[in-house]
């Protein structure tokens, strides 16, 4: 496994722990699911196979909750202990075959790719009339303000257009810039965190809480 901290992939920051391409890996996979990956996908797990994709994504379907984010990314091959385990594409396939979800709808060519802290699930479809297309599950909160009820709903043409779909929230900005900047200036995270917000978010430094953030010298 890779030690590098993050990968750039058409404009956007993947962070790692990154897993090494292996063909076999992906045939193995195919072969479960019994239809092949989209080349954009198997392109994006080729070169920038990592663990995060700190972005949103808005999706009507979701108000009043419409920005939505995938983060959690699901990798190939096995895990540390050497199994298909939770995380792993297999693994989380074959898992989501027995899943509640599967119930309540047709999960059949679908692969989920990654999920969010609240369990919602973004999958890739490998079906022949609709290959490559993205969709997501997002839970209900029976909470005024929120999602009512859960959703599945259409999230891209195909993995390529999903990435040039994705934003950065400010609130999320916020937060992770929150946990960075306690960091030496040198650090490498910090740097990276500020070479993201630079690229996404510009004249960042700017907004109040980027200003707040930075702690005081001499304290």
């Amino acid at each position: 496994m890779s030690e590098q901290l993050s990968r750039w992939y058409r404009g956007r920051l993947v962070v790692g722990p990154f897993k090494p391409f292996e063909v076999d890996e992906v045939e193995r996979l195919e072969w479960a699911i019994g239809l092949p990956l989209p080349s954009s996908y198997r392109s994006f797990l080729e070169a920038a196979g990592g663990k995060r994709l700190t972005y949103s994504v808005r999706l009507p379907a979701c108000e009043p909750e419409p920005f939505q984010s995938f983060d959690d990314l699901y990798q190939l091959g096995r895990d540390d202990d050497g199994d298909y385990g939770w995380g792993t594409l297999l693994g989380e396939y074959r898992r989501s075959r027995d899943g509640w979800l599967a119930q309540e709808v047709s999960l059949a060519g679908l692969l989920p790719i990654a999920r969010n802290g609240g369990s919602d699930t973004l999958f890739l479809d490998l079906n022949p009339a609709t290959h490559g297309q993205l969709h997501a599950f997002v839970h209900g909160i029976p909470i005024p303000g929120y999602l009512p009820k859960g959703v599945f709903t259409k999230v891209a043409d195909d993995f390529g257009a999903y990435l040039h779909s994705l934003f950065v929230e400010p609130d999320l900005a916020a937060d992770t810039w929150a946990d960075a900047v306690e960091s030496d200036s040198t650090d490498p995270w910090r740097r990276t965190v500020e070479e993201w917000l630079d690229k996404e978010l510009p004249g960042w430094r700017a907004e109040s809480w980027a200003a707040a953030s930075v702690p005081e010298r001499g304290v």
